[in-house]
């Protein structure tokens, strides 16, 4: 199994571009908001971004953890 770094998912989230008619006609029959969903994800990211942005003012440059979250803060930006 591969996994994608999640800076890659937030990079590609942003970047989303609107969903075909086949993909919206087959989240409708499965009861998806497709629009919805994208949306909230975005406004998610954001919220992430300003999370994140709260803790790395918090984190000593001793801690290991600084790094990857200023590589996950600078994909969101």
């Amino acid at each position: 199994m591969t996994t994608i770094p999640s800076t890659t998912i937030i990079t590609n989230l942003k970047s989303v571009t609107l969903s075909t008619a086949n993909t919206l006609k087959n989240a409708n029959t499965n009861g998806i908001d497709m629009a919805g969903m994208l949306a909230l994800a975005l406004s998610k990211a954001a919220e992430l971004k300003v999370c994140l942005s709260l803790i790395v003012r918090s984190t000593d440059t001793a801690d290991a953890n600084l790094t990857a979250l200023n590589d996950i803060l600078a994909s969101l930006t």
